[in-house]
């Protein structure tokens, strides 16, 4: 069970909490391999095909995925602290 922090589940602070780098590799790694696996089962494409199109669109995702996250976390440090302008 996750514990909450300010309304927040723990894991979602360690997460924003992590280096930039490291979140791009994380979320890069998963969202390929869910892509792919997508691809080759669900869209019945061949293998080079699926990790081709997981490639692809795992980079997409990945820059969705790190850019909402810095983007949340500045608005929630923003709205927790008013004198840091903006």
């Amino acid at each position: 069970m996750l514990s909450r922090v300010n309304g927040r589940p723990a894991l979602l602070i360690r997460w924003e909490d992590l280096a930039i780098g490291i979140q791009v590799a994380a979320a890069f790694v998963v969202s390929f391999v869910v892509l792919a696996l997508i691809h080759m089962s669900l869209l019945n494409q061949p293998l080079g095909r699926s990790l081709w199109y997981g490639l692809f669109w795992g980079v997409l995702a990945t820059v969705v995925i790190v850019a909402g996250t810095r983007t949340e976390r500045a608005r929630r440090l923003r709205e927790q602290d008013p004198r840091a302008g903006g």
